[in-house]
């Protein structure tokens, strides 16, 4: 009776042992962070706290660089303060798909998406999931929202 107690007990302390961490970096892994407007300049620029993915430091802040252009062209930036324009600079349905070679040279890891958006501000102290696969930071980043309208009209994309 005892060693079936003792064992039951044990078999219960492993499930929790086991089972509870793995259940927490399901969610936390699964959940999606928003491009977040912290201000404007006087340009016309906007300063946006943006998340990135990648295997290494370096590949998720280039990744947050290009989710902010991505946010200011196609989604527009709704969550922080009210100061950015809320409006994508591209409000044509499916103009990304319907572009799509434009806009995968555009995303590149040489392409022209680096001339309008800069670092302004690393948050090492912000890494949310680390794991084998990938990492999550945050940084703050300039977009140039003024020049990258004007970059899309010279392209042809916006009419």
């Amino acid at each position: 009776m005892k060693k079936l107690l003792f064992t039951t007990s044990l078999g219960i302390l492993l499930i929790f042992l086991v089972g509870c961490p793995s259940e927490k970096r399901i969610i936390v892994g699964n959940y999606t962070f928003k491009t977040e407007c912290l201000g404007i300049g006087n340009d016309g620029s906007q300063t946006l706290k943006v998340w990135g993915n990648g295997r290494n430091k370096i590949i998720a802040i280039e990744q947050a660089k290009k989710n902010a252009i991505r946010d200011v062209l196609f989604k527009g930036i709704s969550d922080g303060k009210s100061d950015c324009d809320p409006r994508p600079i591209v409000t044509e349905v499916n103009a990304q798909s319907r572009y799509e070679k434009y806009f995968n040279d555009f995303f590149s890891d040489s392409g022209d998406y680096k001339k309008y958006v800069y670092l302004v501000e690393e948050k090492p102290g912000e890494v949310v999931f680390p794991d084998k696969i990938t990492m999550t930071y945050s940084v703050i980043v300039n977009v140039k929202r003024a020049e990258l309208k004007q970059k899309m009209y010279q392209d042809g994309i916006l009419k």
